[in-house]
C-alpha cells in the first residue's frame, strides 16, 4: 500500500470518529442532571437596615440543562419579604453596531421590609424545578 492511501485511510477514520463524538444530544454517562444552580443578576448582596425593594434576573440552571423553568417562594413564616416571578427587560450590548437589543428574562421582584428587631437576620428564597428539585439563595438583612 502506498503511504497516500494509508494517510487518507487513517484521515477517513479519525473524521469518521470526531462526527460521531460530536453529538449535542448525547449526555455523558455519570454526568450531573439533577443538580440546581442559581444566580441572581444583579446580586441584591446584604439588604439594609431600612428595608429595599429590587429586581434580579434569575439563571437557573439543571445538570446539563440551561435555563430551565422554574418557580420561587420563601421558605418558612417569613412576612418581612414580599417575593414574585417576573419578567424583566434588559439591555443586551452587543459586540458590534447594530446588536444592542432589549430581551426579556425571568426574574424576581422582591420587597423587604424595614428591621427593627435590632438583629441581623436573613430568610432563605427556593427556587424549584418541575421535577421538584430546588436550589436557595439566602437572602442577608443588616441590623438597625
Amino acid at each position: 500500500m502506498n503511504m497516500k492511501k494509508i494517510f487518507a485511510i487513517v484521515l477517513s477514520a479519525v473524521l469518521c470518529l470526531g462526527a460521531v463524538s460530536c453529538n449535542k444530544d448525547a449526555v455523558p454517562e455519570g454526568a450531573d442532571t439533577l443538580t440546581v444552580r442559581v444566580a441572581l443578576t444583579p446580586d441584591p448582596g446584604t439588604v439594609p437596615a431600612a428595608g429595599a425593594s429590587f429586581d434580579a434576573v434569575a439563571i437557573v440552571h439543571q445538570g446539563v440543562n440551561l435555563n430551565v423553568d422554574w418557580e420561587v417562594s420563601v421558605d418558612g413564616d417569613v412576612a418581612w419579604i414580599s417575593l414574585q416571578k417576573t419578567t424583566l427587560k434588559t439591555q443586551f450590548v452587543g459586540t458590534y453596531a447594530g446588536d444592542d437589543k432589549e430581551v426579556e428574562q425571568p426574574g424576581i421582584s422582591c420587597t423587604v421590609a424595614a428591621n427593627l428587631t435590632g438583629k441581623k437576620r436573613s430568610a432563605t428564597i427556593r427556587f424549584t424545578t418541575a421535577n421538584g428539585a430546588s436550589a436557595v439563595y439566602v437572602l442577608n438583612q443588616s441590623a438597625k
